[in-house]
């Protein structure tokens, strides 16, 4: 995850213009608000519908809420070619409305922002060793070790499912459970299936991935601009297409059924399509 922000930021840099590569960051809380990053602010589309800044002036990928409602980020600055120096602290907004640093500010990017958690607040990471990486876990009381033996290739995004208590990483062009007891099983490697069109290299051509009730696995396929849902036999299905100039980066699914999808386009803006269980298609933009 470090790797990938440097190699963006570089990117920004030499074109001399601020841009970055699509956050992922998109979670519901018990009461159906959805909280959703456009790497400017953190929007919350409220239970009936209405949208507003929940967290202004944040540079954040990802999110995470807890059980108490307790929504976590992180932001990521730049200070100038002066120093040419990064920053980063991890934040929370929690239910009752208050924000506060959780991880006070750190200079350059921190190895693990404590985003991916599971239901008892364990943290997952992965770590760079050589020409692999292996997955890390830090339990609530700070312990560290080491969840499997696999050796990854490129890890890019990760998500914890509460449905199903496995890991799901983004391992380069493929998708890896990765089981309480440490197995790693792929679960979907034939994602690219067509030239990205939006011109982004394999290791940026697929982005978050989400899970519902009944243990469906749903991957954002940026590159190729599709949602797919793949189920408990490993059947991968194309369910949802963004058409032109955009492109999905991460998802949620609702209790009921809806489906949440953000979507990132050519112009550096963040939109989300609400679909309802009937079909029905709501935009939200900030």
């Amino acid at each position: 995850m470090k790797t990938l922000k440097i190699i963006f930021c570089c990117i920004c840099l030499s074109h001399g213009v601020i841009e970055a590569h699509p956050g992922i960051g998109i979670v519901i809380d018990s009461k159906g608000n959805v909280f959703y990053t456009d790497l400017a602010h953190v929007w919350k589309i409220s239970s009936d519908g209405e949208l507003s800044i929940a967290v202004k002036d944040i540079h954040t990928h990802e999110l995470y809420i807890d059980s108490e409602d307790n929504l976590y980020g992180e932001h990521e600055w730049y200070e100038g070619e002066a120093t040419d120096k990064w920053g980063n602290y991890v934040w929370c907004l929690t239910s009752d409305g208050v924000f506060e640093k959780v991880i006070p500010d750190v200079e350059g990017f921190l190895d693990n922002n404590t985003l991916v958690r599971d239901p008892q607040g364990n943290s997952h990471w992965s770590e760079k060793l050589g020409d692999h990486q292996l997955l890390r876990k830090q339990s609530v009381g700070g312990e560290n070790s080491l969840m499997t033996n696999h050796h990854f290739d490129d890890i890019r995004w990760m998500h914890f499912s509460k449905h199903s208590n496995n890991l799901y990483v983004v391992d380069n062009l493929k998708i890896k459970k990765v089981t309480p007891e440490g197995e790693v099983i792929v679960i979907a490697d034939k994602l690219k299936e067509k030239e990205s069109i939006f011109d982004v290299s394999d290791r940026h051509y697929v982005y978050g991935i989400w899970t519902d009730q009944k243990r469906n696995v749903f991957v954002a396929v940026y590159g190729s601009g599709e949602v797919k849902k793949i189920d408990s036999k490993g059947k991968a299905t194309t369910i949802y297409e963004s058409g032109i100039f955009w492109a999905p980066c991460g998802g949620a699914v609702a209790p009921d059924g809806t489906l949440w999808i953000m979507e990132f386009s050519k112009r550096n803006r963040t939109r989300v399509r609400r679909i309802s269980e009937n079909g029905e298609h709501t935009i939200y933009k900030g």
